[in-house]
């Protein structure tokens, strides 16, 4: 015996648990945007000014692509030492300064001797020397300072006493006659024990030396500027290039490091002066910038 359909007013007097449940047609967005898609491309293939904007969109963003591609690749292979190499200095003395937070956990005064022993011993500083301590109105210090005939190295923890809980690690080595730029293995070397600290931030400056007998035109002054900018594909923000006070600022994709002046990012610097008492001509390039005298 056939089973009698039930009429729609007689479905709908059911309760709603016991209804059955209508199938409803799903929209073809699929169907939709393949329509527009034709649609689209039908207006383009009637219009020559679209076409022309849509190519050089397209051009566009490949070139942007392709230079940040680039920008990464080349940040692999160089530093500011590829670009300081081309000045071929006959005498080069390299300065790093590595400034890190250590965080807000107590430590002791042995916990600080003890941090600045672990960093000198990854350093391969052989500690001979007593730990100073000094107070001043802002700070307090432990500190150790090496100084050999090629090197000097100086190691600190650092409490600043409007925040004695957090403790401040600095690092500052310099090498004398450092023509093979030993400067960078040391500079992996303290960023890698910092890491494995636990140190999540730290800031880094690399400052290198070049020195010439006697003294040489500001024009050469020029070149030899321009030479370790471009090098580095380095745009100038701010430059001086008066004898007196010969230094310019600049910016580069190519290094990781910048500080903020003005709302402009700056990573660079390269100063130039003339030292008469020794009678030759100084060259500095820094990132992100010469800290300290010059």
């Amino acid at each position: 015996m056939r089973k009698q359909k039930k009429s729609l007013i007689s479905r709908m007097q059911e309760p709603k648990d016991q209804r059955r449940p209508r199938r409803r047609r799903k929209p073809d967005f699929l169907g939709a945007l393949r329509h527009e898609w034709d649609s689209f491309w039908n207006f383009v293939d009637g219009n020559l000014k679209m076409k022309l904007i849509l190519i050089l969109s397209a051009l566009l963003l490949i070139g942007s692509v392709t230079k940040v591609i680039s920008d990464q690749i080349f940040y692999q292979k160089m530093d500011i030492v590829d670009a300081f190499a081309a000045t071929e200095a006959a005498y080069v003395e390299s300065k790093l300064q590595i400034t890190a937070d250590y965080g807000t956990a107590f430590l002791t005064e042995h916990d600080k001797q003890s941090l600045i022993s672990y960093l000198a011993g990854a350093l391969g500083v052989r500690m001979d020397g007593e730990i100073e301590y000094r107070e001043t109105e802002v700070s307090q210090i432990y500190s150790y300072t090496k100084k050999a005939r090629q090197a000097s190295t100086t190691i600190k923890a650092i409490t600043l006493r409007e925040d004695t809980s957090r403790t401040y690690l600095y690092v500052e080595l310099s090498i004398y006659q450092d023509n093979a730029f030993d400067i960078l293995n040391y500079r992996d070397i303290i960023l890698d024990t910092l890491d494995d600290m636990g140190v999540t931030q730290a800031e880094t400056t690399l400052q290198l030396l070049g020195a010439y007998d006697g003294k040489t035109s500001v024009e050469e002054w020029d070149k030899l500027a321009d030479q370790m900018i471009g090098k580095l594909s380095g745009k100038i923000i701010y430059e001086n290039r008066a004898e007196e006070l010969y230094t310019i600022y600049a910016y580069s994709n190519l290094l990781a490091e910048y500080i903020m002046v003005d709302n402009k990012k700056i990573n660079m610097q390269v100063a130039v002066r003339y030292e008469e008492d020794n009678n030759r001509t100084v060259v500095y390039l820094a990132t992100p910038i010469i800290r300290g005298e010059w």
